[in-house]
């Protein structure tokens, strides 16, 4: 699944679907949610969950984001809610419930 979601990552960002950065969440309009990495600093992910009412996932680190999109210290992907967006974002729910199941186990 997890090659699924980086495949889709990766059309998507072809697509023009992705875009990068707090500077640019500020300025997003539309439907979009976002990717977070995991090793954000906190007071960054604070601001973002206080100032953006948007669906947000954390998934991979700094470095792996930085690595899928082959870019330097990525760590705030937006994603357009388009057909492909619906299509991560239900990866990303997927993944999320699967992970809870997993713990309660």
């Amino acid at each position: 699944m997890r090659e699924d979601l980086e495949s889709l990552l990766r059309l998507a960002y072809r697509a023009g679907s992705v875009k990068f950065g707090f500077e640019t969440l500020e300025k997003m309009k539309g439907d979009y949610f976002i990717i977070l990495a995991k090793d954000l600093s906190e007071k960054t992910k604070r601001n973002i969950f206080y100032r953006f009412e948007v669906d947000v996932y954390q998934v991979w680190d700094k470095n792996k984001l930085s690595n899928l999109f082959g870019r330097n210290n990525l760590g705030v992907v937006i994603v357009k809610k388009d057909g492909l967006g619906k299509k991560i974002q239900a990866i990303l729910e997927r993944s999320l419930k699967e992970a809870v199941l997993e713990e309660k186990r």
